[in-house]
């Protein structure tokens, strides 16, 4: 039911939160912490912005804070930006018990985000420690293994010198 975009959006609050002490979080900050592309960073923060939920400010010194206290905001307040409910959607499609069903996941989902607010999920850095992305290559394979070298004579001569 939550969507990525929504999931992404709620780690991107969480982020700029983390950071409210040391100023604004930049742009390709984010993108490079949580490895997003700038684009799908940018589709994320200007619904984010267009809400009242973040602020930016452009030019050296710029970037994205949170507005207001973190204990007033919820993550469902995040979350709804992206999220619409079974109330705004047309369900006359389902089935009676599908909708039921659908109707008290969705509940659920919407208390207990309501019930978390942003600052229980943000961890406060006293110091400043920049977090290093795993090195991991465009196609995202596994690092291959070194190669096996063998530990025998490799030709007639080195075996003469072996023995």
């Amino acid at each position: 039911m939550i969507s990525n975009k929504a999931i992404n959006a709620m780690d991107v609050c969480v982020m700029i939160a983390a950071h409210q002490n040391q100023g604004r979080v930049s742009t390709t900050e984010l993108a490079r912490r949580l490895q997003l592309s700038v684009s799908n960073l940018e589709s994320i923060l200007k619904p984010l912005k267009d809400h009242q939920i973040v602020s930016s400010r452009k030019g050296p010194g710029g970037g994205y804070e949170i507005r207001g206290d973190l204990s007033m905001i919820s993550m469902w307040d995040i979350a709804a930006v992206f999220e619409p409910t079974l109330a705004q959607q047309s369900s006359e499609a389902l089935p009676l018990e599908a909708a039921d069903f659908e109707w008290g996941l969705e509940r659920v989902i919407i208390d207990t985000l309501s019930q978390s607010a942003l600052s229980d999920f943000v961890v406060v850095q006293a110091m400043h420690i920049p977090v290093e992305a795993p090195m991991v290559n465009r196609f995202k394979f596994k690092p291959l293994t070194a190669p096996l070298v063998p530990k025998a004579p490799n030709s007639v001569f080195q075996l003469h010198m072996a023995l």
